[in-house]
């Protein structure tokens, strides 16, 4: 990621509305504003439409949460794995309390259970050729209704632009009119730093989230070694599994 160009972008939103300074850093590969880990799933525009549903009715008795994300090779898959164990937390509304792993080193295989007894099941791999565009995929299966990021039976994301030259296809997906030009990971990482500094977006419920994500995640690779699920004792506290309130110009 190019911290650069992603301040930049940041500054533009930040003069355009008149939000608190503030920039962000890269620390052990991850993106922070300050001390503030930024959870930049929760911001992606599929998600935040996920969320959605789970919230006015359209879903009805959410049971079973099925994630998959694969990368290239030498990509973090304890990273990947803390992101995807967020959005599980986030979107079924309720924290991870049991974890049960498979890793075979650049994958690895994770079933979960959430303190409202909802189900998930998270893919990781990071076995991708390098050069790869990473894709995910987040299902949400319900007693009423089934949601899904991602067009059914496709298994690559689509691009909204496609150009061919003599060095082959180059694809463009426009997310964002604000910020054209970063990447998707950029883009979602600016937008989180945008929604602390315009404070829709709380600190201390995103360190306390990222804590929960990391912790799950470590105890995951821990389970597969012990061969047997590890037990997380659920946090007191405040709700870190709140929806953001969307900025207004997008």
């Amino acid at each position: 990621m190019n911290i650069k160009k992603m301040n930049k972008g940041l500054n533009f939103l930040r003069e355009k509305y008149d939000a608190a300074k503030g920039e962000i850093e890269l620390k052990d590969g991850h993106c922070y504003v300050g001390a503030v880990p930024l959870l930049p799933g929760r911001m992606e525009r599929k998600i935040v439409e996920l969320k959605k549903m789970t919230e006015n009715g359209t879903l009805e008795g959410v049971s079973t949460l099925r994630f998959a994300s694969f990368a290239p090779k030498g990509t973090d898959i304890k990273a990947m794995l803390a992101k995807e164990l967020d959005l599980a937390a986030y979107l079924g509304a309720s924290d991870v309390v049991r974890v049960m792993a498979v890793d075979s080193g650049n994958a690895i295989n994770v079933l979960a259970k959430l303190a409202n007894d909802v189900n998930v099941s998270v893919e990781i791999s990071a076995a991708l050729p390098k050069g790869e565009a990473p894709y995910d995929r987040h299902e949400i299966i319900a007693k009423r209704g089934v949601a899904c990021d991602q067009t059914v039976d496709t298994h690559t994301p689509h691009a909204s632009i496609r150009c061919w030259n003599g060095d082959g296809a180059v694809e463009y997906t426009d997310v964002d009119t604000e910020l054209f030009g970063l990447s998707y990971d950029e883009i979602w990482n600016v937008r989180a730093a945008f929604a602390l500094l315009q404070k829709r977006a709380d600190a201390k419920i995103w360190k306390a989230a990222w804590a929960k994500a990391t912790k799950a995640a470590k105890l995951a690779f821990a389970a597969d070694k012990a061969k047997a699920a590890k037990t997380i004792k659920p946090a007191k506290g405040i709700d870190t599994n709140q929806a953001i309130k969307v900025a207004e110009v997008r």
